[in-house]
This record gives C-alpha cells, sequence and structure tokens, in this order.
C-alpha cells in the first residue's frame, strides 16, 4: 500500500485517525489499534509473510529479555544469545535478499571448477525487509546495552518494528530513539497539525516533482547508452539526483508526519544534502538515519577511528561497502558502495595531510561534491556494471563527429520537464543564506510544531497551507499513473 494510492489516502488513514483518536485515552489501546492498523498494512503486500515476520520478532522479544542488563544470567550466554539472534535476522535477509544473487553471481560462475551448478530458489524479496532487519538488530544490541526502556510486553516491541510510517522504507529508527514514545507520549492539536503539513509536504515533493523527474529518468535510461548524446545522459543523471531525492525525502517527510499525527517524534532523515561541499557532508546530510545506524553498529564496533590511520580508513571503505550491499543485490550496489568508501577515506586521508589546510571556495567544493554524487547515481541506477560504463562514457567522453541515434533531446525533455527540474534543482541544491529572520522562524515553527497557544493565526496558516498542497499533490495523483517510491524496492 503506498502512501499516495487513494485507498491509504480516503479508507485506510481516515479509518486509523477516527478509530485512534475516538479510542480511551489510554496508550495501551492506541497502541493496540496502531499495531492493528500496521499489520494491515503490511498485509496489503505481504499478507502470508508477516505472520512470519511476527514469529521473528516473538523471538528477538524473548531474546531480548535474556540478555538484558538486569537478566540473570552471565555475560558471556548473554553475549552467544545476541550472535544468534542477529545471526538469525541476517540469515532471514539474505534467504529473502541476496540468495538468488549468492547463486547466479558467485556461484554457479564457479560451476566449471566445481562440477555442479545449482538453480537459483527464487524467494520471494520481502517488503522493506532491510529495514526491519536493521530495525530488529538496534532493537537487540540497544537491550543488550540498556540504552533504552525495555518494552512492557510483547506488543510494544511488535509496535516498534511494524509501525507503519517507518515499516517499508524508514526512516530506521532505532528503539534507543522511540521506546520511551512507545511508554509515553502525548497527542496535541498542535502536533496534529504539524504532522499534517510535514505529511503534505511530502505528498507534495513526490507528486510535483519526484514522478514528473521520474518519468523523465525513465526516457533516458531505456535507451542504450551508446544511442545518448552528451547532453541527453548529463539530462538523463541531472533528473535521477533530483528524483530520488525528492523521493526519498518526500518520503520521510511523509512518515515523519505521520508518527507526528499519532504522538511520535521520529528523527529527521534528512537535510538539505545537495548543499553539501564534501562527500562526508552529504552523507551527514544524506539518509541520516542510515548513517548514523551504520556508525553505531557497524562502524564503532569494528574500531571506529580509535584504531591506526589505515585501519581507520578501511573501517570506513568496509562500512559503505555493506551499505551499498543493503541497498540491493548487484553489483552496482556493491561498487556504489566502494565508490563512496573510496572518497569518504580520500576526504579523512586529505584532512590528515598539508593539503587538508588548503581551502578551495565554497562553489568549487559544491561543485565537486555534486559531481561525485552524480557519478555516484549513475551507478546506482544502472542495470549493470557495463551499462554504467558506457552511460559514463556518453557524459564524459563524446564520440565526437558520430551522432547519436537514439530519440532527440526534445522527444525526452519537454518545456515542462525543463521547469521541473530546474525548480527542483532551485530548491534541493541553493543554499538561501538570506531568508528574513521572521520567514525563516515561521518555517522552522511549522516543521517543528511550536506555536504558542495563542498563535491561533500561525496555526491556521498553517493549516491552510498544508490543505491546499495535500490538495494539489492528490490531483497530481490523480492525473498519473506513475507514482511509484523508489526506496520501496530496499
Amino acid at each position: 500500500m503506498l502512501f499516495t494510492s487513494p485507498v491509504f489516502l480516503f479508507v485506510f488513514l481516515p479509518l486509523l485517525l477516527i478509530a485512534y483518536y475516538l479510542s480511551p485515552r489510554s496508550l495501551h489501546v492506541k497502541n493496540a489499534i496502531a499495531l492493528a492498523a500496521s499489520i494491515v498494512f503490511f498485509s496489503w503486500g505481504e499478507p502470508v509473510f508477516v505472520w512470519a515476520l511476527m514469529i521473528g520478532v516473538y523471538i528477538d522479544y524473548r531474546v531480548s529479555l535474556l540478555i538484558g542488563p538486569n537478566a540473570r544470567y552471565s555475560e558471556q550466554t548473554k553475549r552467544w544469545a545476541l550472535i544468534v539472534a542477529i545471526c538469525l535476522n541476517v540469515a532471514t535477509l539474505i534467504a529473502s535478499k541476496y540468495l538468488d544473487f549468492i547463486v547466479t553471481e558467485i556461484i554457479n560462475p564457479l560451476s566449471p571448477w566445481l562440477h555442479w551448478q545449482v538453480q537459483p530458489p527464487k524467494w520471494p524479496l520481502l517488503l522493506g525487509i532491510s529495514f526491519i532487519t536493521f530495525h530488529r538488530i538496534s532493537y537487540l544490541v540497544d537491550s543488550y546495552k540498556g540504552r533504552a526502556i525495555p518494552p512492557r510486553g510483547f506488543l510494544d516491541c511488535a509496535l516498534y518494528i511494524f509501525l507503519f510510517p517507518q515499516l517499508i522504507a524508514g526512516p530506521i529508527i532505532r528503539y534507543h530513539d522511540i521506546g520511551h514514545q512507545i511508554h509515553d507520549r502525548t497527542h496535541t492539536l498542535e502536533k496534529f497539525l504539524t504532522g499534517f503539513f510535514r505529511f503534505s509536504v511530502g505528498f507534495a515533493k513526490k507528486t510535483l516533482f519526484a514522478d514528473p523527474l521520474g518519468l523523465v529518468t525513465e526516457k533516458v535510461f531505456n535507451v542504450a547508452p551508446h544511442d545518448l548524446s552528451t547532453l541527453a545522459a548529463w539530462g538523463g543523471i541531472v533528473a535521477y539526483t533530483l528524483q530520488i531525492y525528492f523521493d526519498f525525502s518526500g518520503y520521510s517527510d511523509m512518515a515523519l508526519g505521520l508518527g507526528r499525527m499519532m504522538g511520535f517524534q521520529f528523527p529527521e532523515n534528512f537535510n538539505r544534502p545537495y548543499i553539501s561541499r564534501s562527500v562526508t557532508e552529504f552523507w551527514r546530510r544524506w539518509h541520516i538515519s542510515l548513517s548514523n545506524w551504520m556508525r553505531q553498529y557497524l562502524y564503532i564496533p569494528l574500531g571506529g577511528n580509535r584504531v591506526s590511520i589505515p585501519r581507520t580508513y578501511l573501517n570506513l571503505w568496509v562500512v559503505f561497502v555493506i551499505s551499498g550491499v543493503w541497498h540491493g543485490a548487484s553489483w552496482t550496489f556493491i561498487a556504489w558502495g566502494a565508490y563512496y568508501g573510496f572518497f569518504l577515506s580520500l576526504e579523512r586521508m586529505l584532512e590528515n595531510s598539508r593539503v587538508g589546510t588548503i581551502r578551495l571556495p565554497g562553489f568549487s567544493r559544491h561543485i565537486y561534491t555534486l559531481l561525485v554524487v552524480m557519478v555516484g547515481w549513475v551507478l546506482f541506477r544502472s542495470p549493470s556494471i557495463a551499462y554504467a560504463g558506457t552511460y559514463l562514457g556518453a557524459m564524459f567522453m563524446p564520440a565526437f563527429g558520430q551522432a547519436p541515434v537514439g530519440p532527440p533531446w526534445g522527444l525526452i525533455f519537454g518545456n515542462r520537464d525543463l521547469a521541473t527540474m530546474v525548480l527542483g534543482a532551485f530548491i534541493a541544491c541553493v543554499d538561501w543564506p538570506y531568508i528574513p529572520g521572521a520567514m525563516a522562524d515561521t518555517f522552522r515553527q511549522a516543521f517543528a510544531g511550536k506555536f504558542s497557544s495563542e498563535s491561533l493565526s500561525q496555526m491556521t496558516l498553517q493549516f491552510g497551507a498544508s490543505l491546499f498542497l495535500f490538495v494539489v499533490a492528490v490531483a497530481a495523483t490523480i492525473s498519473s499513473d506513475y507514482s511509484p517510491f523508489l526506496y520501496f524496492r530496499f
């Protein structure tokens, strides 16, 4: 069930909110309603495997009771229980997402030497399995470390895993961040209106920018890359660069908004990443919840920067290779992760050298970062390494004197597409340091919901803006038959 689908907007969400707010004030009841709705939401796409996942979550819950700081077991027993539970979660992820890739791309190519061949199992890819696995692992580790309030029962644990706004495509919420909110949260009009505004902003990002740009991207990447002109290749990757930002940040805004409407405060997932002036800064702003998860549960356990300098660079590279693998079972994702690991290690190396004292102009650093990011998106979007290499060749090494045989520019990029790209680039890539203070404060208040009880006019203005964006986004959705969420496949 997509957030932009009519059944979600006009059936599921209204019924949920009515039941949620008409129920007694007890959080036990509201949590039960939220959990039931979340199971229905997930079952819409996975009617069978939701129960298998529920059994897995129950096992995690029982293990968490054994490994907590107050559990009456030896430290060695707790550690082994944690390791086994994590391995079971990772095994489930591998079986669902990576087994076909391992058999097809790693085992079978070795068949001439092994003298046997394995048939790919073709197991179904569970919706949101990557996000769900990371949630479950963070719950286990946080329980072991004593970093969060223990759940009052299995239903609290299941609500954390299955809470529908963040279930399919994040943000990745650690139990440490949300455990206390399951036990204790408030519901106010300000929170609800702020959540509705945030949801509407994300809805507008998705339908007014991501979907139109997605159609342009599809046209370009459906053409053989050796048939693309340099201009068309650059136009296609610019469109995809903007599409994936507005799509994923739009989903995150909608998820944060829905959570806020139910009294939850989720951590931010994007902070205008395309204004970054280094690749390191980009990853502090892009998919923040993933970066924080990787740092907390991979980078630091590997030694982080507390080890030797070469080992620190290796840790960075390994973490981002794993990040690439997490995104998808393909050589292109592995290469994408290794690519970012290289640049992050390179920037760390330069910072530690004399070169790090040389400060280039901010504009040139911004262009460098965007160029690195766009090249990375070519790897991310391409179906194969060979395709990515040919596409990059069309971008940087045009065949002079040889006209491409693909569709001309005008059949791919219409005037409306160009206007969307220019406006989207201005919104996403341009830093605005001179926004008037009062306007900036109002915008920040609208997102954070920090209105005083006397600011009725501000709340009315916020609701009017939310309703306007929602209606426009609904109209755009109805008029278009292209509305996928890119990160649903990860």
